[in-house]
């Protein structure tokens, strides 16, 4: 036997020692460059998840917190407002305790868009004996000229006579009598051009409704009467 032969099954044994040996031991820890990149990308990725949680479920939650229904009062009236009925704050910086103010699509009395193309504000107000048909009419019919002519949606016209208080503004009225609807538009809205430059008021379950809103919508004054009607009665409580 050669001394070769002698040691090469001891040799053998200290190379499958040593592999074994070498296979136990831990990983080298990553370079400082190669941690950092791996703490950068795990940054990314959960700033990633966040922006996506906050634009599917945020708005949710801010709509959720905003639009609470409302509670109010006018006069012995208990109401629950829908707040996207009311528009946004900075829109009205008049509010004013003991009345609702509603600004809705025209004319699917909804909520406000920016693409709505027509528009009605209504403001809900104590009852008011200068708001019954019969005292409208009475103040009304001293200024009038005695000139009628109709109008679509079965309306009459009545102009108002030159140096009255309402001067430039025409009389819209129901027959036969103006009870049902009677409605003041100007001619000129002035300086200020008003999107909804006509109005009426009437009163409904104890609360007196006034609504201003574009004449291009006077013909379906009965639509517009019965949406508004409709929409307080489900308001209140």
């Amino acid at each position: 036997m050669t001394v070769y032969e002698h040691h090469s099954p001891q040799r053998a044994a200290g190379l499958t020692t040593m592999v074994r040996a070498r296979l136990k031991r831990p990983p080298p820890p990553l370079p400082r460059a190669d941690g950092a990149l791996l703490k950068a990308a795990a940054l990314v990725l959960f700033c990633a998840a966040a922006i996506t949680a906050a634009t599917l479920y945020g708005p949710r939650l801010v709509g959720e917190q905003t639009l609470q229904p409302q509670p109010a009062r006018i006069g012995d009236v208990a109401l629950v407002v829908p707040q996207e009925l009311t528009g946004p704050d900075d829109e009205d910086s008049t509010r004013v305790v003991g009345m609702v103010r509603l600004r809705l699509d025209w004319p699917s009395l909804g909520p406000v868009t920016p693409q709505s193309r027509r528009k009605l504000l209504v403001t809900l107000s104590p009852p008011d004996k200068v708001n019954e048909p019969a005292t409208q009419l009475s103040i009304y019919a001293r200024f009038l000229t005695p000139t009628v002519w109709s109008n679509p949606g079965g309306l009459v016209v009545r102009g108002f006579r030159k140096g009255s208080p309402y001067e430039g503004d025409e009389f819209y009225v129901s027959v036969p009598d103006g009870r049902g609807f009677a409605a003041r538009c100007p001619l000129d809205a002035g300086p200020v051009t008003l999107d909804e430059p006509c109005r009426v008021t009437f009163r409904h379950r104890g609360v007196d409704v006034n609504i201003r809103f574009p004449r291009a919508i006077i013909a379906d004054w009965e639509l517009m009467l019965g949406g508004v009607r409709r929409t307080v009665d489900r308001m209140m409580r």
